[in-house]
C-alpha cells in the first residue's frame, strides 16, 4: 500500500515537473525570438545597450545553456508518459538549428540568416512543447477518467 502511494507520488511529481518545464521552454523559446526581433531596434533607439551583455552574442549562449536541459528533460518525460516519439522529433529539430544558428552565427549565415534560422529554431522547439503539453494533459484527463470509472478492488 505504501509503495503504491509512493509510486503514485512519484507519477504526479513527474507529470507536474514536465508541465512545467514546458511552460519554462515554451518561455525561454519565446524570449530568444523577441530579443532576436526586438534587440535590433532598441539598439537603433538606446545605443548603449548595444554595450551591454543584452546585445552580446553570449546571451545567446545562455539562453541555449537554460533552454537545451531545460528542453530535453521535458521532452524526454512527455514522451515517456505519452508515447508519440513525434513530439520529441519537433523538439529536437528546433535544438539542432538553434545549435547551428549559434555555432555559425553572423559570419556563416549572415545577420539576417542567423535570425531567420533562429527564428524557425524556436518556433519548431516551442511547438514541440506546446504539443508535449497538450499530449501530457489529455493523457492526464484519460487517466483521471479511467480512475473513476475503474470499481475499487477490496
Amino acid at each position: 500500500m505504501l509503495q503504491k502511494q509512493k509510486d503514485s507520488a512519484l507519477k504526479q511529481l513527474a507529470r507536474t515537473l514536465g508541465i512545467s518545464l514546458d511552460g519554462a521552454a515554451i518561455a525561454m523559446s519565446a524570449a530568444c525570438i523577441l530579443h532576436c526581433l526586438l534587440t535590433p531596434l532598441l539598439v537603433i533607439l538606446f545605443p548603449i545597450l548595444g554595450s551591454t551583455a543584452f546585445a552580446d552574442d553570449a546571451f545567446h549562449g545562455l539562453l541555449l545553456v537554460l533552454i537545451i536541459p531545460t528542453s530535453v528533460i521535458a521532452l524526454y518525460i512527455g514522451c515517456r508518459r505519452h508515447g508519440d516519439g513525434s513530439v520529441l522529433a519537433l523538439g529536437i529539430a528546433g535544438i539542432l538549428v538553434l545549435l547551428a544558428a549559434a555555432v555559425l552565427g553572423v559570419t556563416g549565415l549572415g545577420v539576417v540568416g542567423e535570425k531567420i534560422a533562429t527564428g524557425i529554431g524556436g518556433t519548431l522547439l516551442a511547438l514541440g512543447h506546446v504539443q508535449n503539453f497538450r499530449r501530457c494533459r489529455a493523457r492526464q484527463c484519460e487517466e483521471h477518467v479511467a480512475a473513476r470509472t475503474t470499481p475499487v478492488s477490496a
